[in-house]
This record gives C-alpha cells, structure tokens and sequence, in this order.
C-alpha cells in the first residue's frame, strides 16, 4: 500500500469514530431539541420499531427509526438496513445531506471517492455530501448497517420508492426512478 493512502486508511480505522464523536459533540449547534414540539422530551425507539421497508429496486431490508417527517427532526435522520451476502448498493452521491455509517456486523468492501476498502464490524464512515460512495457485501454473513443523514429528509426517497413489509412490492419504471433521484438529490454512478 502507498504511504499516501496509508494516513486515509488509519483514519477509516481509527479515526473516524473522532469524527463521529464530533458529530454528536457538535449537536448543539444542529440542536435536536430546537425542531422538536414543546411537549416532547425526546425519542425512544425500540428494536422492532420504525417504518419496515423494502428498498426499491434491490428489495432489501430497511427500517427508518428516526426522520424528519414522523419525528419532526429537521437535523438528523437514522435508519438501519440488512445487506444479504453477495449484494451491494450502488455508488452514489448525495447532492444535500451527508452521511454516517456505522457496519454493526458483516463486512465487505466499501468505496468512498476513488478507494476502495474493506469494512468489518465496528466500523464507522463519515460521507461528506458530493463525495462518492458505495457498499459491497462480500462476506458470508449479512452486514447490518446503521446509518443516517444530517439534514435529515432523504429517508423520503425509501418511503417513495420502498414497499411497507407485507404489502405488495411497487415497481417503478427507470423514468419512475429518475424522477425521485432527481427530487431527493442522489445521482448514481
């Protein structure tokens, strides 16, 4: 490996769970509290709670916990998605909102901007919005992954294109799809 791609690789490793404490260390300058109606103390949201959904196109697993139009969050979504052994979510960017992703468990390869590295449990990644990124499952377990937006509405594009767990699966035409990408500011590679 190059001494130049050594210091990124090491700050994936080591370092972005600073990035991820300064996230949160930051919040009052994004400040949960200021979106939230008087009356709420915060959220709870337990294990088998959120909004079940398969994703459009790949019909994966996901579940939106936290977002800005069942929470009234305007700062900050979180959701988490099962990644089955062998699929992958496309590389992509995100035109308005930044992203953190926390690997719970499983691991595989994941690409931000040029590189590609391997994820495993444990490990955290902070995507700049415009920044290039994706999500290879190449292990034998399906990998959990946790992970949000900051501002938070994106969650919007799994509700438009997703199906509720146990209702009949939408399909949605490419014409379809592009028009959502283009509404909720994500372009593929």
């Amino acid at each position: 490996m190059s001494h130049l791609k050594q210091p990124r690789r090491k700050f994936l490793h080591t370092g972005a769970v600073g990035v991820f404490v300064t996230f949160f260390a930051n919040l009052p300058k994004f400040s949960f509290a200021q979106s939230l109606p008087d009356n709420e103390k915060g959220i709870v949201v337990h294990e088998n709670e959120g909004e079940h959904l398969l994703t459009g196109r790949r019909k994966a697993p996901i579940n939106i916990k936290i977002s800005k139009t069942k929470n009234n969050i305007d700062n900050t979504s979180f959701c988490t998605e099962d990644i089955i052994p062998g699929d992958r979510i496309r590389t992509h960017k995100h035109l308005n909102e930044d992203e953190f992703i926390f690997i719970h468990k499983g691991e595989g390869i994941f690409t931000l901007d040029d590189e590609r590295l391997e994820v495993k449990s444990g490990t955290i990644v902070f995507v700049p919005k415009g920044i290039w990124h994706g999500l290879e499952n190449t292990g034998k377990e399906t990998i959990c992954m946790l992970f949000g937006y900051s501002p938070s509405g994106f969650e919007g594009y799994f509700r438009e294109n997703g199906t509720l767990v146990g209702m009949p699966a939408k399909e949605k035409t490419a014409e379809q799809y592009a028009i959502t990408e283009k509404k909720y500011g994500i372009v593929f590679k």
